[in-house]
């Protein structure tokens, strides 16, 4: 499924929440890494290239730590946008996910996002795992969550969720759509399609939401509490895979949890 993860690293703390990530697609299955460091350029001066060969030796330091966990392991200094050269990398290795650590400390997190975060879901052409970067990120309860609103962008992301449920051992799908009196074809509509998901998982719990789903699916996530949330983005073409979709990047912003960024199948 992950067999190949491209690791966006960058030495903070957070560094260390990303390896604890690596040991759960580890035991998913995950086999191949690429760490990818990027001098950014969005300084007002791109950092010397005379600072390459520290990251380099860096690196080289993490990769060997972890083929002794049992990966294959490469690694690259790019220079440029850090969201879009992660990306670039994803592309060329051919790899099957991207692991990337989000910003964010205080309960306004929404606000604070790291923009390489979102701007690598919006470029991202391969699933995209999103880490919050904070302690207590594991909330014990064991659950996914997938967010869907039915449409042809969220089939891959149905198609995930379904792959990746037999690890948790509680699965939720939910919808937002008008749930409240008056709605009945928007609420049949909804639990129709829910009802397709139900019939490959026996102990599908499905949940049809009245409101905004901007609002209610973090809402929903942090409820529960869910350990994963799994979202579809848009765009199935160059220029509408910039769209992100105001769905997920609610979710992006808003969930403690991670987040699991599923671009449309090509």
């Amino acid at each position: 499924m992950f067999k190949h993860v491209v690791v966006a690293i960058d030495f903070s703390p957070a560094w260390s929440l990303l390896r604890q990530r690596l040991q759960t697609l580890r035991a998913w299955g995950a086999q191949e890494l690429t760490l990818v460091y990027v001098l950014s350029s969005r300084y007002p001066a791109t950092p010397e290239e005379s600072h390459r060969s520290h990251y380099e030796t860096r690196l080289r330091e993490e990769a060997v730590s972890l083929e002794a966990e049992g990966f294959r392991v490469d690694w690259q200094v790019r220079v440029g946008e850090p969201g879009a050269e992660v990306v670039a990398t994803a592309a060329e290795v051919n790899a099957d996910l991207v692991l990337l650590g989000d910003r964010g400390y205080s309960r306004l997190r929404e606000f604070f996002v790291g923009s390489t975060a979102l701007d690598a879901a919006r470029l991202t052409t391969c699933p995209l795992w999103l880490e919050p970067v904070q302690a207590g990120n594991q909330t014990g309860a064991d659950v996914v969550l997938l967010a869907t609103d039915g449409s042809d962008a969220a089939k891959s992301a149905e198609v995930l969720f379904q792959q990746l449920w037999p690890r948790f051992s509680r699965h939720m799908v939910a919808m937002a759509t008008c749930a409240s009196e008056g709605c009945d074809r928007e609420i049949a509509d909804a639990k129709a399609h829910l009802q397709q998901l139900d019939r490959a998982d026996d102990g599908l719990e499905i949940q049809v939401l009245d409101g905004d789903p901007r609002q209610v699916i973090p809402a929903l996530a942090e409820e529960l509490p869910a350990d994963l949330v799994i979202v579809g983005k848009r765009g199935r073409n160059a220029i509408q895979q910039l769209l992100l979709g105001s769905t997920a990047e609610a979710v992006c912003r808003k969930a403690r949890c991670p987040v699991l960024v599923v671009p449309p199948a090509e």
